[in-house]
């Protein structure tokens, strides 16, 4: 072993409690590759070397070391997880479709104040509001809705 391997298992020993389990598990900052990869040639272990130094990063944090990297199974999870909101969106938005004129008020300032995004917009959580726009209007709200698009309109946010 290499006097810069040993330097830089010192300094893991020193900085992770497992640092056989730091080298072989996925890093962030290595791109999700393990330390250990890195280990294979000299110029992986100046940037590891560089790295447990503190040269680039904070020294590690807990979520540094129970980084799990990302998966396809996590990315699908939320994509669904995404798509089923999206598909609860829609169903809102055909609702809407021939409710009356209070509805088609609501909606046509949504589009003069945010053009083609009017509509999505109805449907985001409002901190203001502390709701939907579109919860409100069905609620029989829309004058609320309609007051917070006057100010968004005219840049008044609060």
């Amino acid at each position: 072993m290499t006097q810069m391997a040993d330097e830089i298992r010192a300094h893991i020993a020193d900085l992770y409690d497992d640092p056989e389990d730091f080298l072989r598990r996925p890093h962030p900052w290595f791109g999700g590759r393990s330390p250990g990869e890195f280990m294979a040639t000299e110029a992986g272990q100046f940037a590891l070397l560089k790295f447990l130094r503190g040269g680039d990063h904070m020294p590690p944090t807990e979520p540094d070391r129970d980084f799990k990297p990302y998966t396809t199974a996590t990315a699908d999870h939320a994509i669904d997880q995404a798509i089923a909101r999206l598909e609860g969106q829609i169903e809102q938005l055909r609702s809407l479709k021939g409710s009356g004129p209070e509805i088609a008020t609501v909606v046509g300032r949504a589009r003069e104040v945010y053009g083609e995004e009017g509509v999505p917009w109805l449907l985001e959580y409002n901190q203001v509001l502390q709701t939907t726009p579109l919860d409100l209007v069905l609620q029989g709200k829309a004058e609320r809705v309609l007051t917070q698009l006057g100010r968004i309109e005219h840049g008044v946010y609060a």
